[in-house]
């Protein structure tokens, strides 16, 4: 017969959790060994559960014998921790680990059979408190110390991983080896606890089951987040259903059982107070009954069951002890030994009872009333049976009904997009997911057929305007050069021509590089600044380009970069760069289209371009000319090929020493007559470098030290000195560019890095930065480039939410803002990037546009005067001062401010304009 109370429920539900656990990790399969060592943890500690289970159920001495089972289950479990700390995530010291697994089995070999010698050799007793029958607190102490001892070599194992690993992977070491630590660690603990006599048995059961079903089910969620082992969107939801059921299980059946024993000491009382106030036990489970007077030594049987003979010196014993504690009307444990039992008696289940204590104040005595232990578990099982009937049932629907339910719901949708995903990687644009149900999956495959025919579509349209792309270019260019020609010829120069040529010469500065071991970075600002219908622009004759392309039947990759800088002022200049970026978008568009593959060699395909752009400038006459240097790195190997049509040399920046790549003029500009022959130049880059490619802005700087007298910079090594001095990053570059002078020329910049560790613009160190933000900053900078601006921000927005000191992503944030004219967000991204650099003139710039834009005049005002401390002759930021300190009424300082930039550019529209305006109001 089988009796089922709370701890019978709650090692069966440990039982059930920890076996389909094991089950789980059992059926991976090509599983990591340390995912195999993991799952015989977990069999172990079924085999554990399922001992305590058997000891529950059955309330008869033999069930002690469940030792023989849970104790060697319990040192083998913890064996297999340590093998799990030596294998996870791999195997670094597999000698030692050898020599340690042998060590720890020779000794629980030898602690579990002194283990087994203990129970063989002494009798169990009944544990009220457990309702088990157990055996003295003694035996199985050295098994108990044998596992803390195993489980701290666990844990040193552990600490030494993780002093050892890398960022990532300590971080995935440190979630395992807590949850591991304290999953197990309470168990083994409050067990030695037991041992030692510190805490009762019930104390130790409601300790391990709590940390069983909540520690372990936290424990196989971190092993599955942190496992390279592959498992199922299923096995997820039915793991989490199963524990969540089985953890409401558990406490469901602690509040049934409680309320059950209450119910069960109410009926008892009211039986032994009908009992005492008629002296009849008719229809009630009284198994016996006796009192003791207050004046008699000597106890009085009152009524007694058949087979039941009560020990009238322990009921004496018991019954003045409980009265003299003043313990009445609350259930006592009794065991009614027999008169002739020796002191190895085992007290079978007809030996135990439950009492309760009454007091007759009428005869003045004081009764003992006798309870069956065996009834009182019946009591019990009756509600408990349909509890682990409703259970093991409830299991039974979610490992069977569920996933007969989520296959057609969930599953098989998903899997079915998953292919479809598949077949687009592979190209197959006519790929149609079957919407099966009408919900967010439907919806998303329903999303996915959509923009799968928007891709077919498009490609489409591609294809058809690549097949005519080269006649457009051509058309494009004629047109552009007759315009130029006229622009030329008539000398206009009001701000609707700027705004125009503005316009034709955006879009043909592009930065499409798309190799992640080849990054280039664009920095271009043109000197002359307008205003046309109250939109801020400018123009000039610098133009940066990059693309990639390539090269012979092994399809090497490699990425070009153009700089180049039109003759002229305005739109003599700007007219020069439009007829330099038109050609060479032509050409790439030549190259590249379509993936194409060029035949001819990276020197030849520099040699022909030079002389397609060199002839197309030709035709001007020497009317329009433009410097320029042109270039292929290849992406592998870091081979560069470039042409230096008179251009300023380009910098190398090589473990941080800056120098010249060129010392001697070796090319004219593009247009210009030559006597000098072409020539290809060549260098290697090496891993680290970083290039810069710039126009004449670079070095063409009016130095000045009282404000009045202008000195133009003569020092071609002190752009050396300022890329040094910025370490690598280009804002940092400008920035200290900026602070030397005011400008006296256009000012455009390419960086070039070579296999660099680290995103250019990111000066945090690796250590401080995850790589999976890292990746996510980088991906949103490619799509930046590609113009899908919604997914960048996102990225943007995850990396900075994980990493809120990520400065770099909170300027780039600021800045894809500002550029869609967002001042309010792109306002607070600059202000979170000023946190953590707050000497950033450029970003304290931009901020103080975005609060003019917002009307917040005040504070962009002191934002345009922390720029102006360091950057005294920035032409742009005293326009933008003097417009906000006229606004604010502040007429003198506006004057003041002006007068500093008419010194710089007094034939500036945006001085001329403030200047008319400061007039009007008398000042």
């Amino acid at each position: 017969m089988v009796y089922f109370n709370s701890w019978a429920i709650s090692s069966l539900i440990c039982s059930i959790f920890t076996f389909i656990i094991f089950a789980f990790l059992a059926a991976l399969k090509k599983k990591a060994n340390y995912t195999s060592a993991f799952s015989y943890l977990f069999l172990f500690v079924f085999l554990i559960n399922f001992g305590f289970f058997f000891s529950a159920i059955l309330p008869f001495p033999e069930a002690s014998y469940h030792r023989l089972v849970t104790g060697p289950a319990a040192v083998f479990g913890t064996i297999f921790l340590c093998i799990f700390a030596y294998l996870y995530p791999r195997n670094d010291h597999p000698k030692e680990a050898k020599y340690v697994i042998g060590s720890l089995l020779g000794i629980s070999l030898i602690t579990i059979s002194y283990s087994y010698y203990q129970i063989f050799t002494n009798k169990p007793l009944f544990d009220f408190t457990g309702q088990i029958y157990n055996y003295q607190q003694k035996v199985g102490n050295l098994l108990a110390v044998s596992l803390l001892a195993f489980l701290l070599v666990m844990i040193l194992i552990q600490v030494r991983k993780i002093i050892r690993a890398d960022k990532e992977e300590r971080k995935a070491l440190v979630q395992m080896s807590l949850g591991m630590d304290v999953t197990y660690l309470v168990p083994v603990v409050s067990n030695l606890l037991f041992r030692s006599g510190v805490i009762t048995f019930n104390a130790f059961q409601q300790l391990y089951v709590g940390f069983m079903i909540l520690g372990y089910f936290t424990l196989t969620i971190l092993f599955i987040n942190n496992t390279v082992d592959k498992t199922s969107f299923m096995t997820k939801i039915i793991g989490i259903t199963v524990a969540t059921c089985l953890v409401f299980a558990q406490a469901f059946s602690t509040v049934v059982n409680l309320k059950n024993e209450s119910l069960f000491d109410e009926i008892s009382i009211k039986e032994a107070q009908a009992f005492l106030n008629t002296g009849k036990s008719e229809g009630s489970s009284i198994a016996y009954a006796v009192s003791l007077g207050d004046s008699s030594t000597k106890p009085k049987v009152l009524i007694k069951s058949a087979g039941i003979e009560p020990n009238l010196n322990l009921a004496q014993k018991e019954i003045l002890e409980n009265r003299k504690s003043g313990n009445f009307l609350k259930r006592t444990p009794t065991t009614n030994l027999p008169k002739t039992s020796s002191d190895g008696y085992v007290p079978s289940p007809n030996d135990l009872f439950y009492s309760y204590y009454l007091r007759d104040e009428v005869e003045e005595r004081t009764l003992l009333v006798a309870f069956p232990y065996l009834h009182y578990r019946k009591f019990l099982d009756e509600t408990n049976s349909w509890l682990v009937f409703l259970t093991l049932s409830l299991v039974f629907v979610i490992l069977v009904l569920f996933p007969f339910f989520f296959n057609r719901s969930l599953v098989r949708p998903l899997n079915t997009l998953i292919r479809g995903v598949g077949e687009v990687n592979l190209g197959n644009l006519t790929i149609r997911i079957p919407v099966l149900v009408q919900d967010e999956i439907g919806y998303l495959s329903e999303s996915f057929n959509k923009m799968v025919g928007s891709i077919l579509e498009g490609r489409t349209k591609l294809e058809e305007y690549a097949d005519t792309l080269e006649e457009k270019v051509d058309a494009r260019t004629k047109e552009v050069t007759e315009k130029m020609e006229e622009i030329h010829s008539l000398k206009v120069q009001q701000d609707g021509d700027y705004f125009l040529t503005s316009l034709l010469s955006k879009p043909l500065m592009t930065n499409w590089n798309r190799a992640s071991s080849v990054t280039t970075n664009f920095y271009i600002e043109q000197k002359k600044k307008f205003v046309f219908k109250n939109k801020e622009s400018e123009i000039g004759g610098d133009i940066c380009i990059s693309g990639n392309l390539l090269f012979g039947s092994e399809k090497e990759r490699w990425s070009v970069f153009l700089n180049g800088d039109a003759m002229g002022k305005s739109m003599q200049g700007a007219g020069g760069a439009i007829v330099l970026g038109t050609a060479m978008n032509n050409i790439m568009a030549r190259s590249a289209s379509q993936g194409k593959v060029l035949n001819i060699s990276p020197e030849d395909w520099v040699r022909e371009s030079y002389r397609e752009l060199d002839d197309i400038f030709r035709t001007f006459d020497g009317v329009m000319m433009a410097s320029a240097i042109l270039g292929l790195i290849n992406e592998k190997t870091g081979k560069m090929y470039y042409f230096n049509a008179e251009h300023p040399w380009a910098v190398l920046l090589r473990d941080g020493k800056a120098s010249f790549l060129e010392r001697e003029l070796t090319l004219r500009k593009l247009g210009s007559p030559s006597e000098m022959s072409f020539r290809i130049l060549e260098f290697d880059l090496k891993p680290g470098d970083i290039l810069y490619v710039g126009s004449d802005g670079r070095d063409d700087i009016n130095l000045t030290e009282d404000g009045v007298n202008w000195i133009m910079n003569s020092d071609e090594n002190m752009f050396l000195k300022t890329v040094e001095e910025s370490k690598g990053d280009l804002d940092n570059l400008v920035d200290r560019i900026h602070s030397l002078g005011a400008l006296s020329d256009d000012l455009s910049l390419i960086r070039i890095g070579f296999h660099e560790k680290l995103s250019p613009n990111i000066t945090e160190s690796k250590t401080s930065i995850p790589e999976s933000v890292l990746r996510k900053y980088t991906e949103a900078k490619a799509l930046l480039q590609q113009r899908e601006i919604g997914t960048a921000v996102v990225l943007l927005e995850e990396a900075l939410h994980s990493v809120p000191s990520f400065k770099a992503a909170a300027r780039l944030l600021g800045q894809v803002y500002y550029d869609r004219k967002e001042y309010d967000p792109s306002s607070r991204w600059f202000e979170k990037y000023l946190e953590f650099d707050s000497d950033s003139p450029n970003i304290w710039f931009l901020l103080s546009v975005c609060y003019k834009h917002l009307k917040e005049y005040s504070k962009s005002s002191q934002a345009a005067e922390k720029v102006r401390i360091s950057q005294p002759h920035r032409l742009a930021n005293l326009i933008n001062l003097t417009d906000n300190y006229r606004l604010l009424g502040r007429f003198n300082e506006a004057r003041s401010i002006l007068e500093a930039a008419e010194s710089i550019d007094g034939e500036s529209p945006g001085v001329r304009k403030l200047d008319e305006l400061l007039k009007s109001k008398g000042y």
